[in-house]
Protein backbone atom coordinates (compact mmCIF):
# COMPACT_ATOMS: atom_id res chain seq x y z
CA UNK A 1 0.00 0.00 0.00
CA UNK A 2 1.15 3.59 -0.67
CA UNK A 3 1.67 5.09 2.71
CA UNK A 4 0.29 8.44 1.86
CA UNK A 5 -2.92 6.88 1.41
CA UNK A 6 -3.32 5.14 5.07
CA UNK A 7 -5.86 5.72 6.58
CA UNK A 8 -9.68 7.33 6.58
CA UNK A 9 -10.85 8.97 3.74
CA UNK A 10 -14.61 11.25 3.64
CA UNK A 11 -16.22 10.91 -0.23
CA UNK A 12 -16.48 14.62 -1.14
CA UNK A 13 -17.80 14.60 -4.54
CA UNK A 14 -18.90 11.78 -6.96
CA UNK A 15 -19.75 11.28 -10.71
CA UNK A 16 -21.58 8.44 -11.60
CA UNK A 17 -21.70 7.41 -15.43
CA UNK A 18 -21.23 10.77 -16.34
CA UNK A 19 -23.54 12.37 -13.65
CA UNK A 20 -22.62 14.33 -10.70
CA UNK A 21 -24.51 12.92 -7.54
CA UNK A 22 -26.22 14.96 -5.30
CA UNK A 23 -24.24 15.08 -1.87
CA UNK A 24 -26.84 13.33 0.00
CA UNK A 25 -26.45 9.51 -1.92
CA UNK A 26 -22.49 9.24 -0.79
CA UNK A 27 -22.02 11.91 1.83
CA UNK A 28 -21.57 9.37 4.67
CA UNK A 29 -18.90 6.87 2.36
CA UNK A 30 -15.78 6.84 4.23
CA UNK A 31 -13.12 4.72 2.77
CA UNK A 32 -10.43 3.31 4.94
CA UNK A 33 -6.64 2.24 3.45
CA UNK A 34 -5.10 -0.33 5.81
CA UNK A 35 -1.14 -1.49 5.22
CA UNK A 36 -1.95 -4.92 4.53
CA UNK A 37 -2.90 -4.18 1.33
CA UNK A 38 -7.16 -3.95 1.92
CA UNK A 39 -9.94 -1.50 2.16
CA UNK A 40 -13.03 -0.83 4.41
CA UNK A 41 -16.18 1.59 3.73
CA UNK A 42 -18.07 2.72 6.39
CA UNK A 43 -21.95 3.12 5.28
CA UNK A 44 -21.39 0.39 2.23
CA UNK A 45 -24.36 -0.70 2.30
CA UNK A 46 -25.94 2.57 1.27
CA UNK A 47 -26.06 2.39 -2.30
CA UNK A 48 -26.77 4.48 -5.56
CA UNK A 49 -29.88 4.97 -6.84
CA UNK A 50 -31.63 3.00 -9.36
CA UNK A 51 -32.10 5.40 -11.89
CA UNK A 52 -28.18 6.15 -11.79
CA UNK A 53 -27.36 2.20 -12.73
CA UNK A 54 -27.12 1.77 -9.00
CA UNK A 55 -23.82 0.05 -7.42
CA UNK A 56 -23.91 -1.54 -3.64
CA UNK A 57 -20.54 -1.17 -2.65
CA UNK A 58 -19.11 -3.64 -1.08
CA UNK A 59 -17.69 -2.92 2.40
CA UNK A 60 -14.54 -4.34 2.09
CA UNK A 61 -11.81 -6.03 -0.45
CA UNK A 62 -8.22 -6.13 -1.38
CA UNK A 63 -6.56 -3.30 -3.23
CA UNK A 64 -3.16 -2.92 -5.35
CA UNK A 65 -1.65 0.48 -6.51
CA UNK A 66 0.95 0.83 -9.42
CA UNK A 67 2.89 4.11 -9.12
CA UNK A 68 5.15 3.09 -12.02
CA UNK A 69 2.09 4.45 -14.64
CA UNK A 70 0.49 7.78 -15.54
CA UNK A 71 -1.89 8.22 -14.26
CA UNK A 72 -1.61 5.91 -11.60
CA UNK A 73 -3.07 2.95 -11.21
CA UNK A 74 -5.41 1.79 -8.81
CA UNK A 75 -7.66 -1.53 -9.00
CA UNK A 76 -10.09 -3.00 -5.98
CA UNK A 77 -11.26 -6.20 -5.47
CA UNK A 78 -14.19 -6.71 -3.40
CA UNK A 79 -14.86 -9.40 -1.11
CA UNK A 80 -18.93 -9.25 -1.98
CA UNK A 81 -21.28 -7.53 -4.37
CA UNK A 82 -22.30 -7.78 -7.73
CA UNK A 83 -18.40 -7.53 -8.36
CA UNK A 84 -17.04 -9.52 -5.62
CA UNK A 85 -13.64 -11.22 -6.87
CA UNK A 86 -13.80 -8.91 -9.69
CA UNK A 87 -11.32 -6.32 -10.72
CA UNK A 88 -12.20 -2.88 -11.00
CA UNK A 89 -9.97 -0.76 -12.38
CA UNK A 90 -8.92 2.47 -11.71
CA UNK A 91 -6.80 5.51 -11.92
CA UNK A 92 -5.82 8.17 -8.84
CA UNK A 93 -4.29 11.60 -8.52
CA UNK A 94 -3.25 12.56 -4.76
CA UNK A 95 -2.76 16.22 -4.10
CA UNK A 96 -1.99 16.09 -0.34
CA UNK A 97 -4.73 15.70 1.41
CA UNK A 98 -6.92 15.28 -1.70
CA UNK A 99 -7.34 12.16 -3.18
CA UNK A 100 -9.33 11.82 -7.31
CA UNK A 101 -10.19 8.67 -8.01
CA UNK A 102 -11.94 7.49 -10.90
CA UNK A 103 -12.82 3.48 -11.52
CA UNK A 104 -14.52 1.64 -14.29
CA UNK A 105 -17.03 -0.92 -13.67
CA UNK A 106 -15.54 -4.84 -14.67
CA UNK A 107 -16.09 -5.69 -18.47
CA UNK A 108 -15.07 -1.72 -18.90
CA UNK A 109 -11.60 -0.42 -20.10
CA UNK A 110 -9.46 1.35 -17.11
CA UNK A 111 -10.39 4.75 -17.40
CA UNK A 112 -8.38 7.78 -18.97
CA UNK A 113 -9.20 10.65 -17.39
CA UNK A 114 -10.71 12.28 -14.22
CA UNK A 115 -14.21 12.54 -15.79
CA UNK A 116 -16.77 9.37 -15.54
CA UNK A 117 -17.79 8.28 -18.61
CA UNK A 118 -20.63 5.10 -19.05
CA UNK A 119 -19.63 2.32 -17.03
CA UNK A 120 -17.37 4.35 -14.33
CA UNK A 121 -17.40 6.24 -10.73
CA UNK A 122 -15.36 9.27 -10.52
CA UNK A 123 -14.58 10.00 -6.90
CA UNK A 124 -13.11 12.94 -4.95
CA UNK A 125 -11.81 12.09 -1.67
CA UNK A 126 -10.49 14.19 1.34
CA UNK A 127 -8.42 12.53 4.31
CA UNK A 128 -9.93 12.58 7.89
CA UNK A 129 -7.94 13.82 10.47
Amino acid sequence: MLKPLLGNWKVIACQLHTRWLPLSIFKEFVYEFKDNDTYFIDWAHLTYPDFMGGFPKSKSGKVTIDTSVTPHAMDFIPDEGPFSGQKVEGIFELDHDIFKANFAFPGNPRPQGFSSQQGEVYEVWQRLA
